[in-house]
Parts: C-alpha cells; sequence; structure tokens
C-alpha cells in the first residue's frame, strides 16, 4: 500500500487506491494521479463523474511538453526565462564538466555527470546536455495551481553534501528538511502563469549565486510531498 495511506490523517479523510478505470469516481471527493502514466485513466475519471470537479489536473498537452526536459528547456529560453535555466550545449560540449540528461525520465533514471574524457561518454538522440548547477543544497517545490492561484505550496531542502550529484540514483540526500523558497518562489509562479498551468506539480532546482537554476518540473504528485498529504488533500479539496 503506498506511503500515503501511512501518513494521511484518517479521522480526516478516507483513501482508496485501486485502478482509476475500475472505479465509479461519484464515490470519492478527490482523485489523484501519483505517476504520469495514470494522467490519462485519472482524466477519464474525472471526465466520467457528475455534479463537484474531482480534480484539476493538467492537459495531455501540457504534460507532453514538460515531459520532454529538453523541449521544455528550449520553450522556457524562448519564453524569457532563460536566467533560471542551466546553459544548453553543444553534443559533445567543448569542455568539462556536464550532465547529460535523458528527455524523458524520473527519480535520476537516465541522467549522468560527465566530469571528463575518462567517463566515456558519447552523444545520444535520446538525450541533451546542460553546464552542470553546482551547489550542495538541492530544493523542490510543490505548488497546487487551481484557477490561476496557488493553492497549496510545500519546499524542503536536500543536503547532498557533494556539488555535483544525482539526487535518486546512487546518491540519497544526507538530510531533507522543510525550508522556504525564497528567490525561487517568484520565477517559479511565473512560469506557471506563462503555461497556464492548472493541477500539481514539483520543481526541483539549485540556487546558484543568487539565481534559481531549475533541474526538471514535474507534472504530478511529488513523492517528497507524501509526508504533508493531509494538508495537500484538504487544500485541493477546498479549491473544487
Amino acid at each position: 500500500m503506498p506511503a500515503i495511506a501511512r501518513f494521511i490523517d484518517h479521522h480526516r479523510f478516507q483513501v482508496s487506491f485501486a485502478p482509476f478505470e475500475a472505479v465509479d469516481p461519484d464515490h470519492f471527493d478527490l482523485i489523484v494521479p501519483l505517476r504520469l502514466d495514470q494522467m490519462p485513466s485519472a482524466r477519464a475519471a474525472v471526465a466520467r463523474s457528475s455534479g463537484n470537479r474531482r480534480a484539476v489536473l493538467p492537459s495531455a498537452e501540457m504534460v507532453a511538453l514538460v515531459d520532454d526536459k529538453l523541449q521544455f528547456n528550449l520553450w522556457l529560453v524562448e519564453q524569457g526565462f532563460g536566467a533560471f535555466v542551466p546553459e544548453l550545449l553543444t553534443d559533445p560540449p567543448a569542455s568539462y564538466p556536464y550532465i547529460r540528461k535523458a528527455r524523458h525520465g524520473t527519480f535520476g533514471q537516465g541522467i549522468r555527470i560527465v566530469r571528463g574524457p575518462g567517463d566515456g561518454d558519447t552523444p545520444d538522440s535520446e538525450t541533451f546536455v546542460q553546464r552542470v548547477a553546482e551547489g550542495r543544497y538541492e530544493y523542490v517545490l510543490h505548488l497546487l495551481r487551481i484557477d490561476g492561484r496557488i493553492r497549496f505550496q510545500l519546499c524542503y531542502r536536500y543536503d547532498m553534501v557533494e556539488t555535483m550529484s544525482v539526487r535518486g540514483q546512487e546518491q540519497e540526500a544526507r538530510t531533507t528538511e522543510p525550508a522556504e523558497p525564497g528567490v525561487a518562489l517568484a520565477p517559479c509562479l511565473a512560469i506557471l502563469d506563462a503555461l497556464d498551468f492548472e493541477g500539481t506539480c514539483c520543481f526541483n532546482y539549485k540556487v546558484v549565486d543568487g539565481t534559481m537554476q531549475m533541474i526538471e518540473l514535474n507534472p504530478r504528485f511529488g513523492g517528497s510531498l507524501v509526508g504533508a498529504v493531509t494538508d495537500y488533500v484538504a487544500a485541493h479539496l477546498d479549491a473544487l
């Protein structure tokens, strides 16, 4: 059973876990997909429901844009957010270090830091390369945006110890603690405004020389949101 069942306040909310296509959505007040591959069936369940909204979910087109990390980074640059995107490099890059990212993937899959020619890196059409956003601390900012307004936010800081790391692979954070988004909040909100994003998402980023450097935007419920799932569910329900 998902960790959500351990953390949610059962005195306030009753939770169930099942494939969306197998349930009657009118028996539930809120529908929350936990993975991107659950989005289509979640949208279909919301469409089958009657009466009040059962969820606010990003559109298929929105998910397709954001989930393609290269396409989304190029979109950000075109929209004037280039200051918040680690520099996109020619492939192969002319200097080291750099980071190679798969265009699609979660939890650090398909991402590696290349420190020198000895790492044996080769170009791949399904990947792209960027300047490494260096810094000991990585942040995640969870946001719920409904009807153009932020209804919930939560930020954590990860101490990665090393300044160049890929969280979610072999390296995990030494500590995780609540944090304030600080200088990252304004650009993150501006990006969501430009996208006209509706639903749940999380930004992963570092702060380099006082500027947010985005690692990725996930258009879904993020794993580190589980510990505050009661507050998230309450805020989501209040906004429907």
